[in-house]
């Protein structure tokens, strides 16, 4: 069951979404401030955080960015917003935030819900506008995916596009077959035009022989075989790549105690145990605040907690000494 966040200080409106939304199956957590969002997405890593543009503390996309900025996050969860401001400064700032996408005021419910559905499945949703990745820093994300036949590879749609069959590219090519075949001095720029775009669509779009047997079958487009394939062999590429290096044993250091001497431990079980306590410390801390316990958001935490508390545990417990006794 996919979850989303829906992040509204109006508490009609937000019960009213998040109502909307939990009738179509989608798991939903009500969030009334941008902190307690931040806070609930970065713990439980939803599929979709939807969240209003309006907010009298605080500012949705600084927000975004925020989130983003956790790898964890950038590459599990998506962010969209519902804004009244659609100008072209603002989907750029959020693009440049992270945000999947703006979504402007007012929202019709059912093409908000077509939005989620594709935002949980992951499939590709164009950006608030487009960002010049070469000034960013991360990674690198074609943003391309096969199952969407409305996108394709951008070279291939620069390449193969409408604006590529204009008359200077249809005269050269028959300048260049003149004289070679029978008839085509005949053929108008035209139909040499409906020759080859029917000839493209049929390389890359027209669907192939079926896969899959009963109702699993589909018919696959060729480029999309062609993703396939190339998708497979950088998979093999990568297990051929990846298997030697996890197939490593760490090395072990050793914590040296004045009852027992040397022991050794596992580095990895070390620094668990380091972030353990920094998250039970957080944790703590901000329950001491008055009025902190009210906060549903610490339920998941706390959990969390116990959780991280009970694998470090179960992680030392295995290199300390035998009891003599």
């Amino acid at each position: 069951m996919a979850s989303v966040i829906v992040a509204d200080e109006n508490e009609g409106r937000r019960n009213l979404l998040a109502g909307s939304i939990e009738r179509e199956g989608y798991e939903v957590t009500r969030t009334a401030t941008l902190r307690q969002c931040e806070g609930t997405a970065l713990a439980t890593m939803p599929d979709v955080v939807l969240m209003n543009s309006d907010w009298k503390s605080g500012d949705a996309v600084d927000t975004a960015s925020k989130m983003t900025s956790d790898p964890e996050f950038d590459l599990k969860c998506r962010v969209v917003i519902m804004s009244d401001d659609s100008g072209p400064d603002y989907l750029m700032s959020a693009a440049q935030a992270g945000v999947a996408e703006v979504l402007a005021k007012p929202v019709d419910m059912s093409k908000l819900l077509t939005q989620l559905t594709k935002h949980a499945n992951k499939l590709f949703v164009p950006p608030p506008a487009d960002v010049n990745k070469g000034k960013q820093g991360g990674y690198f994300d074609i943003q391309v995916t096969a199952g969407d036949p409305s996108w394709s590879l951008p070279i291939l749609e620069q390449l193969l596009g409408e604006d590529s069959l204009d008359d200077d590219f249809v005269s050269e090519i028959m300048a260049k077959v003149e004289g070679q075949l029978d008839g085509f001095k005949d053929l108008d720029s035209e139909t040499l035009k409906t020759i080859l775009r029917t000839t493209f669509d049929a390389l890359i779009l027209d669907a192939t022989e079926e896969h899959g047997d009963g109702e699993e079958a589909q018919r696959m487009s060729r480029l999309e075989e062609a993703l396939d394939r190339q998708a497979e062999h950088i998979e093999n590429v990568l297990e051929a790549a990846l298997d030697p290096v996890l197939d490593e044993q760490p090395e072990k250091v050793a914590i040296l105690t004045e009852e027992t001497g040397l022991i050794p431990t596992d580095p990895d079980a070390l620094n668990m145990t380091v972030r353990t306590l920094e998250i039970i410390h957080e944790l703590l801390w901000e329950i001491g605040i008055p009025g902190r316990l009210s906060d549903p958001t610490l339920a998941h935490r706390v959990e969390d907690a116990v959780i991280l508390t009970k694998d470090a545990k179960e992680a030392l417990e295995g290199f300390l000494p035998e009891n003599e006794d």
